[in-house]
């Protein structure tokens, strides 16, 4: 039995199907998240990886519209189904996607597998004990910015994980958490600001993409 075979055994799923810079994409989901919410407290764990964020869209549009550095290396972080970060890899970009969900990283597989993104590395990630050796060009995420004690740890995986001259994009919704966001990174990173809105038949989602640079170099 193959790998997605045994995926497709293991989880009730559909396909969303999206295109992104002109691509077309598949990506599997949860049909219902009932099996992973914890019923004695269904806030804890909660999978906010099971569905693909407008955040995600505005993100992969935005690494599908990047031209490709020569030896430049992207990290993605908390990818969930891996939108940004798979949408990336199609267009040329060595990235790196990391999750630490279990079942995150069961539908991450298979949606490399799914759009042919074989070339993608994929790694489970702690952000409070992070095990990558190497450092990035470019990090990126999408719906990070909501748990304001998840920020010092957030701050510690860009200085540790990223390159001097490299560069952070996050992508969300507009949030009460937004500025303590900002607080918590404006010691160690120019930070710029950009609100976009997506837009369809029935709804128009306010989003800001962030940019932040190291603001000294680092060894």
């Amino acid at each position: 039995m193959s790998s997605m075979d045994t995926f497709k055994a293991a989880y009730d799923t559909e396909i969303v199907e999206l295109a992104v810079g002109g691509r077309p994409f598949r990506f599997h989901v949860p049909r219902t998240i009932d099996r992973f919410i914890d019923s004695d407290d269904p806030l804890r764990n909660f999978p906010l990886w099971s569905k693909v964020w407008e955040a995600s869209l505005l993100l992969a549009s935005k690494m599908a519209s990047r031209p490709v550095g020569r030896d430049e290396r992207l990290l993605e972080l908390g990818a969930g189904l891996g939108v940004a970060g798979l949408v990336a890899a199609a267009f040329g970009h060595d990235v790196t996607i990391t999750e630490y969900d279990p079942h995150a990283l069961a539908f991450l597989e298979a949606n490399r597998q799914e759009n042919d993104c074989r070339h993608a590395g994929i790694r489970r990630l702690d952000w409070h004990q992070p095990d990558l050796d190497a450092r990035f060009d470019v990090i990126l995420g999408s719906e990070l910015v909501y748990k304001e004690s998840d920020f010092k740890a957030m701050r510690s995986l860009f200085r540790t994980l990223l390159k001097s001259s490299g560069e952070v994009y996050l992508a969300g919704e507009i949030r009460q958490t937004n500025k303590a966001f900002f607080d918590c990174m404006q010691s160690d990173f120019h930070i710029q600001i950009a609100r976009h809105t997506l837009r369809s038949e029935e709804h128009a989602i306010p989003l800001l993409l962030i940019q932040m640079k190291p603001k000294a170099e680092r060894s």
